[in-house]
């Protein structure tokens, strides 16, 4: 069985600023937002754009296109050739944070991109491809459209990292293809979600079940009474909170809450509140859902939050702002422009480059690091 949901798209504009200018593309992008919006009004866009000073991108998904397309126009002076692997990195990194703390969404990575776009190294080929497995199952894909050869080395490499995730790849001969192109990717992605139609419960493979659990936070023990938000009862017997909310709820609560809240992993879940995700230790969610840890939650005072409604609360708050960042994997560029440069031409060491995930903090980084940048955490 197939069916759509609502879509966070993010835009990674890589059109070399030499060889195609942003009034060419600017009015079918807006086209492909608006239509997307008129077919569901949840759809939400972001953009990534390489900046003359590195990769720039909204530290929020919007629902105002008209946002994104000032923003775009803002940088368009200084746009600068893009880092294709760096920039699909940043986005799948982005949209990790956003998963985490938004349920039933489908993400998309809508790439625009020509032949004059930095290639993607080989060595990031490979962690790119293992942390696509990783993330498909959110739902993620990625749409490509080149502006180029489909025949050439980086349109082969972006095919693969299209195939990975079950989204395409369009060769267009020039900029006037764009917009039908555009127009024909602005309908729903259809996903196929058998087992979670059939039994309710979203499964996540084996291998990156730890992926997900490293993700998700621990509520926080609180020692003061406090009324459950769940069941309504007021004590202190084993309350805790989410830490992104700070939402109260008993621990069995929560276990028994999560058997229909859980992201494919049972102890695995999303909070009522916030959406955020969340964990607690799995023999006692089984314990608690097979009834051997008695339960006070009362789950039909439970309603689930409107998706759409919380996201548009949270933009009516404050709006998206640009956050520009470092590029992840400028260093292989910058050594393939050196060997290019030199004389007599020498021949680039082969290496893979790998992907880590930080176990405490879930912040992920290339390259052999000994310590986590963000928190700090020793890195084995």
């Amino acid at each position: 069985m197939q069916s759509t949901r609502s879509e966070d798209c993010l835009i990674f504009y890589a059109f070399t600023p030499e060889n195609i200018k942003l009034r060419q593309v600017y009015n079918s992008l807006s086209d492909f937002m608006k239509n997307k919006q008129i077919t569901d009004p949840s759809d939400r866009f972001n953009l990534i754009v390489f900046h003359k000073d590195g990769p720039n991108y909204l530290d929020h998904f919007t629902f105002d296109s008209d946002y994104i397309l000032k923003t775009l126009k803002s940088m368009s002076k200084d746009l600068s050739k893009a880092n294709i692997a760096g920039g699909i990195f940043i986005a799948i990194t982005f949209i990790i944070e956003v998963y985490k703390k938004i349920s039933e969404k489908i993400f998309r990575l809508l790439i625009l991109v020509d032949d004059g776009a930095y290639e993607i190294p080989d060595a990031y080929l490979p962690p790119l491809q293992e942390l696509i497995k990783v993330v498909k199952d959110m739902p993620f894909f990625i749409d490509t459209i080149l502006i180029g050869s489909p025949y050439s080395d980086q349109a082969q490499k972006l095919l693969k990292l299209t195939n990975l995730c079950n989204g395409e790849l369009f060769g267009i001969n020039n900029i006037k293809d764009l917009n039908p192109t555009l127009t024909g990717l602005s309908e729903k992605k259809y996903i196929s979600e058998p087992t979670f139609v059939k039994q309710r419960l979203r499964k996540i493979l084996p291998d990156n079940q730890p992926f997900y659990i490293n993700l998700a936070d621990t509520p926080e023990p609180l020692s003061e009474i406090t009324t459950c938000s769940i069941c309504f009862q007021k004590d202190n017997h084993g309350i805790v909170k989410c830490p992104s909310c700070d939402n109260p709820a008993h621990e069995v609560c929560w276990a028994q809450w999560a058997e229909i809240a859980n992201i494919g992993i049972r102890h695995v879940f999303r909070c009522h509140n916030c959406f955020n995700i969340l964990k607690l230790d799995k023999r006692f969610v089984i314990d608690v859902q097979t009834g051997k840890i008695p339960t006070i939650a009362e789950m039909q005072k439970v309603e689930k939050k409107n998706i759409v409604d919380y996201l548009h609360e949270l933009e009516a708050k404050i709006k998206p702002k640009i956050v520009q960042t470092d590029d992840p994997m400028a260093l292989e560029i910058k050594a393939m422009m050196e060997t290019k440069k030199a004389e007599p031409k020498k021949e680039i060491q082969k290496r893979r480059a790998s992907v880590k995930i930080c176990p405490n903090c879930s912040k992920i980084m290339m390259g052999d690091r000994k310590n986590c940048p963000s928190c700090g955490y020793v890195l084995f």
